[in-house]
């Protein structure tokens, strides 16, 4: 049997979902089309979890049943389509070792449902990534307990300026202007394993890459497209994302190759 599962607003984060790149919370872009976000503190909406089973458990598959109410208290029931889906799911363990990137079904009363199998135990964060219907866009955060063996997260360590590895896939981050208060350009060099440049990269819901950024305590959030223009060649792609906040950054790029979507995941130090 399911029960619903206590949440709260912790904050809601600039995040663009627009191929020019990211913008910093409730800062207008050029031209006029403000972005949703707010520091913490200033909810504006509200994400819902109810799980079966209940409670969740590591290594087993759980339906996540979701609603995000908006800040008047009403059920969000219509959504834009943005970047091909109406809601984006990123689902963080405490630690940012785990990361998921989700699309929930979502019906005409405004139930979100997906299923999930948590790797570990822990506390994960859930973002839903959303535009109501002629509004703006924004971010529902909830947290959920999972039981079962939660081993620590490594700890955070800046890897970049320099290359990393992910799924199947390695890249050359570079990183302009990483300073709080500013767009930082982040550039992906995409090689395979052997390190050879990879090509016939595959859109992946519209765009040819996908950027997620958390702050090293999960409050701070921005999910970023490519820069249009920017990506330079066929294994090159470039964001621009804005820190809020100094501190230590987790991100993972998504691109998808060889009709399999990859996660290439990064730390950063922000001054």
């Amino acid at each position: 049997m399911s029960r619903l599962t206590p949440v709260f607003v912790v904050m809601l984060i600039g995040c663009s979902s627009h191929p020019e790149g990211s913008h910093p919370a409730g800062h207008p872009k050029p031209g006029g089309d403000e972005h949703a976000g707010h520091s913490e503190g200033h909810g504006n909406a509200m994400l819902m979890v109810q799980t079966d089973p209940a409670p969740v458990v590591a290594g087993k598959p759980t339906t996540l049943k979701l609603m995000i109410h908006d800040a008047g208290g009403m059920v969000v029931k219509d959504f834009d389509v943005v970047h091909e889906e109406k809601v984006h799911l990123i689902i963080v363990r405490d630690g940012l070792d785990q990361f998921a990137h989700l699309h929930p079904v979502v019906d005409g009363a405004g139930n979100l449902t997906a299923t999930f199998i948590f790797p570990t135990g822990g506390t994960y964060r859930l973002y839903a990534d959303h535009q109501p219907a002629g509004g703006k866009q924004t971010t529902a955060m909830a947290e959920l307990k999972v039981a079962g063996e939660a081993p620590p997260a490594p700890p955070l360590v800046p890897d970049v300026p320099g290359r990393v590895k992910g799924d199947g896939l390695a890249a050359q981050v570079a990183i302009d202007n990483a300073k709080a208060g500013g767009p930082a350009t982040v550039r992906f060099e995409l090689t395979d394993a052997a390190g050879q440049p990879v090509t016939g990269l595959q859109p992946y819901m519209g765009a040819m890459g996908h950027l997620v950024v958390l702050s090293s305590d999960g409050k701070q959030y921005v999910h970023a497209h490519p820069v249009e223009g920017k990506s330079v060649s066929g294994n090159v792609v470039t964001f621009q994302a804005h820190f809020t906040k100094a501190g230590l950054y987790k991100g993972w790029g998504q691109f998808r190759w060889k009709d399999q979507v990859r996660v290439v995941p990064f730390v950063v130090k922000v001054d």
